[in-house]
């Protein structure tokens, strides 16, 4: 998963620790890391998961619920020792500008050479459809 341009980020803060939760709308992968260490990963397409991890000994979570697939909002919430102590919240604009500004941030490169692949299947495809309609259709 090309993280950047993929996934939706949430960073909490708690004590001396980072928080990062990554969300792929397009996999369904979720990843929860503490200090940049993985702590808990699964893919998901329901509309609820939780994660369980220890953070200082204490038992903490990351709950992820989600509205509606298509439009949000994704509600991530950070839980320590059975209190809320941050959340973050996720719409469809939020997301969407959020996916913009990293994929102009790839190089000019990597965008063409995907328009490049999408033109290389489209015309295949089409031409795919037009033989077979020609040979259909000739009789």
């Amino acid at each position: 998963m090309n993280q950047t341009t993929e996934a939706t980020l949430s960073y909490f803060d708690y004590a001396d620790h980072t928080i990062k939760v990554l969300l792929s709308m397009v996999s369904g992968k979720e990843q929860v890391y503490v200090d940049d260490k993985l702590v808990s990963e699964r893919r998901s397409f329901r509309y609820s998961s939780i994660h369980h991890f220890q953070l200082d000994g204490k038992p903490a979570e990351v709950r992820i619920r989600v509205g509606s697939i298509f439009k949000g909002p994704y509600f991530i919430e950070f839980w320590l020792a059975g209190q809320q102590r941050d959340s973050d919240e996720w719409d469809l604009k939020r997301m969407l500008s959020h996916l913009k500004a990293a994929r102009q941030q790839q190089p000019l490169w990597q965008r063409l050479s995907m328009y490049f692949l999408y033109g290389l299947v489209g015309g295949a495809v089409g031409a795919l459809v037009g033989y077979s309609l020609a040979t259909l259709l000739k009789g």
